[in-house]
């Protein structure tokens, strides 16, 4: 079984994803879904509401899809501070996830997606700080199944060059993904940036790194919002985890299970 490991459908404020939508369009591509809500309780939309959704109704409106072709999972907004750590980590013991990714969407006082302060520093001191901050944050998480498109501040900075790459901060990333391994937590290969040059060296620069440093298993995400790019660039995310012997996974029940070969 072939699952794609990060999909926000309505529950998530920045989705209108339809569950049954988006099982048809998997079913096209012989794929199934991890559904993946966004939960971050360190950060607020534009008008202040926060980003999270009603975890009870998600589990009551989603059981009866819930089975061989949908999990159901949540995307957590990590923070290293002990008062979100706590409350993220009784989230998850309360509730029967299947997966739980673990994102940095923000660096405690500014937003990686909204806040122009981050144009304010250079590229070598805002991944500096970027890195340091993520690897702090897994020691505080360890929790997690999988961490999220490391990638992810590469998509919103105003850089000449956004690309963030293994070469150019080898000891941070080296510490990075140790943790990662040290905690046996996955790295998500995310198909967000994938298809574009550059990009799709930086990320397998990363990747490559990963297996030398001895990980074995990654989870390949969309990353999906609308069921228009559900299947489109899995096999590009499958390719690269075959290129460097890693074995893609996806968690159900919180337990790691093997995907298939796609056919």
């Amino acid at each position: 079984m072939v699952f794609d490991t990060h999909n926000h459908t309505r529950f998530s404020f920045d989705a209108e994803m339809d569950i049954e939508e988006a099982l048809k369009k998997a079913s096209r591509y012989a794929m199934n879904l991890v559904v993946t809500e966004h939960y971050d309780l360190n950060e607020r939309q534009d008008d202040g509401t926060p980003v999270d959704f009603e975890i009870k109704q998600y589990f009551d409106t989603y059981s009866a899809y819930r089975g061989e072709h949908l999990l159901l999972g949540i995307e957590l907004g990590l923070d290293n501070r002990p008062d979100y750590v706590a409350r993220n980590r009784a989230i998850i013991e309360a509730h029967p996830f299947d997966m739980v990714i673990g994102s940095v969407h923000n660096l405690q006082d500014f937003d990686l997606y909204t806040d122009r302060a981050k144009n304010f520093l250079s590229k070598q001191d805002f991944f500096t700080q970027y890195l340091i901050y993520a690897e702090h944050t897994i020691h505080r998480n360890p929790y997690i199944d999988t961490f999220a498109h490391i990638d992810y501040p590469c998509r919103y900075l105003n850089y000449s060059d956004n690309v963030l790459r293994y070469e150019d901060f080898p000891l941070l990333i080296d510490n990075f993904l140790s943790t990662l391994i040290e905690n046996d937590i996955c790295l998500e290969i995310n198909l967000r940036l994938i298809d574009q040059s550059g990009f799709r060296e930086g990320l397998e620069s990363i990747v490559r790194r990963y297996r030398e440093l001895g990980g074995q298993y990654v989870t390949i995400g969309g990353d999906n919002h609308s069921p228009d790019t559900i299947g489109i660039k899995y096999p590009l995310g499958a390719a690269m985890a075959k290129e460097y012997s890693l074995t893609p996974v996806y968690f159900k029940n919180r337990k790691r299970m093997v995907d298939e070969p796609m056919s």
